[in-house]
C-alpha cells in the first residue's frame, strides 16, 4: 500500500486542481532538481504556479507511482509522468523522487525524472467507424466480462469480475493462456476515463507494478448517430529488457480485428 503522503500528492495531481497539489506541501517545502538546479525552489507559495504552468502545458497529464520504499520520514519511490502537448505528441517522463515529510505534508523533495527516448515507434493506433452510439460501445467497454469477445490473440479466458469500471485506478484481473506460460492470470489498472468517451487500462502482473503497455479506447460521436471508435496500444513505458525484444506484443491488424468483435457484439 502507498503510504498517505505519496498517495494523496498522485491523486491531486490527477486532479488538475493547482491548489490541491500544494497543499500537500508545509510552507516552508523545499524543492530540489539536482539535474536542473535552476529550477528549484522554497516555499509552498510556488507549487500552484508552477503546476498551474505545467498543467496548461499538459491538460490530460497522468502520474503514477511505480515504487517506492519508506524509512521514517524519508520516502523514495519511482513516477511515471504522461502527458499530450500541443502538438499532439506524447510526452513520457519517468524517475526517482525522493521527499521527506512532516505533519503528514512533504516538507523537502528532490526530483530526478527525465523524459523517456525510444528509438522507433511506440504506438499503434487504428480507427473504426461502427453503427452504434457512445453510450452503448462505453457500455461494453467498461464491462471486463465482455473483454474476451474483442480478442483475436486467442489469451484472453475470462474476467474474474463482473463489477463494470468505473473510475481510474479501478483494476480487474482478467484470466490468460498462452502456449509459452500456460495458464496465468494479469491484473489491468484503467488508467483512463471519461463517461462515454475514452477508457484505457495497463496491463501488469498481480501486485506489481503495470509492465509499460496500455489500451485506450477514444469514442467520437457523429452527427448521423454512429461512433468513430480509436484504438491505440501504447508500449513507450515498457523498460524491462525481456519485454522490449518482443514489443510491439499486439499487431495493427489484430487491433483492428479487435475493432471488427466489437462491432459483432454490437450488432
Amino acid at each position: 500500500m502507498l503510504p498517505q503522503a505519496l498517495q494523496t500528492l498522485r491523486d491531486a495531481i490527477n486532479s488538475h486542481v493547482p491548489e490541491r497539489i500544494a497543499d500537500c506541501f508545509t510552507e516552508d517545502y523545499v524543492a530540489e532538481r539536482p539535474l536542473r538546479p535552476a529550477e528549484g525552489f522554497i516555499g509552498s507559495g510556488e507549487v500552484a504556479a508552477n503546476w498551474t504552468k505545467i498543467l496548461a502545458r499538459f491538460p490530460d497529464l497522468h502520474v503514477e507511482i511505480l515504487r517506492h520504499a519508506q524509512n521514517g520520514d524519508e520516502l523514495w519511490s519511482e513516477w511515471e509522468y504522461r502527458g499530450t502537448t500541443p502538438t499532439g505528441a506524447t510526452a513520457l517522463l519517468r524517475g526517482p523522487v525522493i521527499l521527506t515529510t512532516r505533519d503528514g505534508r512533504i516538507a523537502w523533495a528532490r526530483f530526478y525524472p527525465d523524459p523517456v527516448t525510444v528509438e522507433g515507434p511506440t504506438h499503434t493506433t487504428v480507427s473504426q467507424m461502427l453503427d452504434a452510439p457512445a453510450e452503448r460501445i462505453f457500455a461494453v467497454l467498461r464491462d471486463p466480462r465482455h473483454h474476451p469477445e474483442l480478442d483475436v490473440t486467442g489469451r484472453l479466458r475470462h474476467a474474474e469480475s463482473s463489477q463494470p469500471l468505473a473510475v481510474v485506478g479501478d483494476t480487474f484481473a482478467m484470466v490468460m493462456h498462452s502456449a509459452e506460460h500456460g495458464d496465468y492470470r494479469i491484473e489491468n489498472r484503467v488508467v483512463d476515463f471519461t463517461e462515454n468517451q475514452i477508457i484505457g487500462w495497463a496491463p501488469g502482473q498481480p501486485g506489481r507494478c503495470p509492465i509499460g503497455h496500455r489500451f485506450t479506447w477514444k469514442l467520437t460521436p457523429t452527427d448521423d448517430g454512429r461512433t468513430e471508435v480509436t484504438l491505440t496500444y501504447d508500449w513507450a513505458a515498457v523498460t524491462h529488457p525481456a519485454h522490449l525484444t518482443r514489443l510491439p506484443v499486439v499487431a495493427a491488424d489484430e487491433l483492428d480485428a479487435s475493432l471488427t468483435h466489437l462491432a459483432a457484439v454490437l450488432a
